[in-house]
């Protein structure tokens, strides 16, 4: 297990250590209904947006939230333990307004087979919640709350889906003036991490009840509000040509992370007279916020690539070579050329990258572990095939594809790393690491390519995924040629599409489907 673990960790910082990379960070926004600026590399306190209720009128407040996380393994039951605390200071100018909020989770991991783990979140005691508004004081007296979600892990994809129920009591005032409000609150929430982007959509109902004393007069009212929000953050590239002539290269890829919130909510509110009391009318009133934080971009590699201008694969092969998802000699890459199994899986482990780790939630445990696979780095490493020797150029590349269940062998011990892959081969591989195959229906499987007949039965699934997510096209005829060996040049669009599906169609599926953006 030590020699399997240390093979995996010595591969990440070979390949992927001088990487910056977009952290994964589950509820970064927290689930109090509001939207941050989300994911930065070693910041704890993030822009924050959020709309309040409580008065009957919707108000906008602003500030910073600020998430520190901790890990623990539980003595009793082995499980491990994610505490959660979050700080939110927050105002509103217009109304004289503040709100001062801290309070803390404890979501405890049950480690389930085939990737899933369902988290179990508790508030924990302690909570404090102020809200001022002018001269009034609202104090959160009793809270009530508790989430629940399943984890889904695919090799380059954890995806993950739940749900969250709460309730809030606020007074204000004393016992003969005063009021008490209770927000109840149901929601559900989806999302995903992977190495390429992230992102999270939460939709909530709020009922808010009311009852004000002012001596003799009780004044009651009721509203609810919809309140949709998404966080999303994402890797981009774009090729930036160079204005001098006389340079020594034309230009090259910049990469960019884009953090993007946005919030959209609906409330119906009663209508106030003059003096405060609630009518019979009812208000609905619509609105959204958004948050997006300032770009942090870095230049990529300039590959050697003049031999290609003018390939139809060319910017698919120069976006690769600038990603290093391709490394071997870029002056020699010939697009022509079949790809072997050997050369695929070094590929697709770099484009399918493992889902990175929120840094705040190390593991010390792993950190041990870390340090003796270090301190044993010569130790000899224990081949996932029989024909796939430690002095092979893809020995690392082939077992990490194969720990991460990227790749198999044939049924009896080996890899044949020089045989060539076939495009159902690719296709099925690279859906593999999304874990997408049953968006295929059942039974009954075609696509609209004129070959479809030619697709072989392992690879139906795959194919039809591929094709409704965009991923794949037929020839200018319409067919695909499943059984032919993929070329260098078609491996690279196909990789680079899978990449970029990655960046932007994925969360479209999370976002513009769930909210109207």
């Amino acid at each position: 297990m030590l020699k399997k673990l240390m093979s995996t960790v010595l591969l990440i910082v070979l390949l992927f250590g001088t990487i910056d990379t977009v952290y994964a960070r589950i509820g970064d926004s927290g689930y109090e209904g509001g939207i941050s600026s989300g994911q930065a590399p070693g910041r704890t306190t993030f822009e924050y947006k959020e709309v309040v209720f409580i008065t009957g009128e919707p108000m906008v407040f602003e500030g910073t939230v600020t998430i520190t996380k901790n890990l623990r393994q539980d003595r009793n039951t082995g499980e491990n333990v994610i505490t959660s605390n979050y700080t939110y200071r927050l105002s509103n100018a217009k109304n004289a307004a503040t709100l001062n909020r801290t309070l803390s989770h404890s979501t405890t991991l049950s480690e389930k087979e085939k990737g899933q783990t369902i988290e179990e979140t508790m508030l924990n005691d302690g909570y404090s919640e102020v809200v001022r508004i002018g001269n009034e004081i609202y104090r959160l007296e009793n809270y009530d709350y508790t989430k629940t979600n399943i984890k889904h892990s695919k090799p380059a994809v954890h995806y993950y889906a739940g749900n969250m129920w709460g309730r809030k009591t606020y007074r204000t005032g004393n016992g003969t003036s005063g009021r008490t409000v209770t927000v109840d609150i149901t929601g559900e929430f989806y999302g995903y991490n992977q190495y390429w982007g992230t992102a999270e959509t939460q939709i909530l109902n709020y009922v808010i009840q009311n009852q004000s004393t002012a001596g003799d007069y009780t004044d009651k009212w009721g509203g609810t509000a919809n309140v949709t929000l998404s966080t999303t953050t994402s890797q981009n590239i774009r090729y930036v040509e160079n204005e001098p002539q006389t340079i020594s290269f034309e230009g090259g890829f910049l990469e960019t992370q884009h953090n993007n919130s946005v919030l959209q909510y609906t409330a119906r509110l009663p209508e106030f007279d003059l003096e405060g009391i609630s009518t019979d009318r009812i208000v609905e009133t619509k609105d959204s916020l958004q948050i997006e934080t300032f770009p942090s971009s870095k230049r990529l590699l300039i590959p050697d690539l003049n031999h290609l201008r003018g390939h139809w694969a060319y910017k698919d092969i120069m976006a690769l070579y600038s990603l290093e998802v391709f490394i071997d000699e870029a002056s020699k890459f010939n697009p022509q050329e079949v790809m072997t199994r050997a050369e695929f899986a070094d590929a697709i482990i770099r484009a399918a990258r493992e889902v990175p780790k929120d840094p705040a939630l190390a593991d010390p445990r792993a950190n041990r572990r870390v340090n003796n696979v270090n301190n044993n780095a010569n130790e000899e490493t224990v081949p996932r095939f029989f024909d796939v020797s430690q002095s092979h150029k893809y020995y690392e590349s082939i077992n990490s594809a194969f720990d991460r269940e990227i790749i198999s062998g044939r049924g009896d011990g080996r890899f044949y790393p020089e045989d060539y892959l076939t495009t159902a081969d690719a296709i099925t591989i690279i859906i593999s690491t999304l874990g997408l195959e049953s968006l295929a229906p059942s039974d009954g499987i075609i696509t609209t390519f004129k070959d479809n007949s030619d697709i072989p039965k392992y690879a139906r699934n795959s194919v039809y995924t591929a094709q409704k997510i965009g991923l794949i096209i037929g020839d200018e005829r319409g067919y695909l040629k499943p059984m032919e060996y993929i070329t260098k040049g078609r491996a690279a669009v196909i990789i680079n599409k899978y990449i970029d599906y990655m960046r932007e169609d994925l969360k479209k599926d999370y976002r513009e489907r769930l909210i109207n953006y």
